[in-house]
């Protein structure tokens, strides 16, 4: 499944540049666009996640509780990771664990044929 102007592919991609720009884009294309800032530990990524994604006050703060809300999306919906390397070298392998999750809430697939696009861009 793709988005509502068919770019960029459901999926997780790195774009190079800063995320306003980027942001700017998918939003002249249609996307729900949730911009969440650079993070240097979980608190901050968090806090960046539940703004961006509008989250309620009762969000648990956890990967689990991340990947519920967003499977709950029932917008085409692009996540912009921005700066995503700090949080990347600082907790590396908590890194991997959300981008796991990520990779796994935006891919497409017979198993969530009626979802909608989902997209996460990491940016510089």
């Amino acid at each position: 499944m793709t988005g509502p102007d068919l770019w960029p592919r459901d999926g997780v991609h790195r774009v190079l540049g800063p995320a306003g720009p980027v942001a700017a884009e998918l939003g002249r294309r249609g996307w729900g666009v949730a911009v969440v800032p650079g993070a240097t530990d979980d608190d901050a990524l968090f806090d960046g996640l539940a703004a961006a994604l509008d989250l309620p006050g009762w969000f648990g703060r956890n990967l689990d509780a991340l990947d519920e809300v967003l499977r709950d999306r029932t917008v085409p919906t692009a996540l912009v990771l921005g700066e995503w390397s700090t949080y990347a070298r600082a907790r590396p392998e908590r890194w991997r664990m959300l981008l796991h999750l990520l990779r796994d809430w935006a891919s497409a697939g017979p198993t969530r044929p009626a979802a909608p696009a989902r997209v996460v861009l990491l940016t510089d």
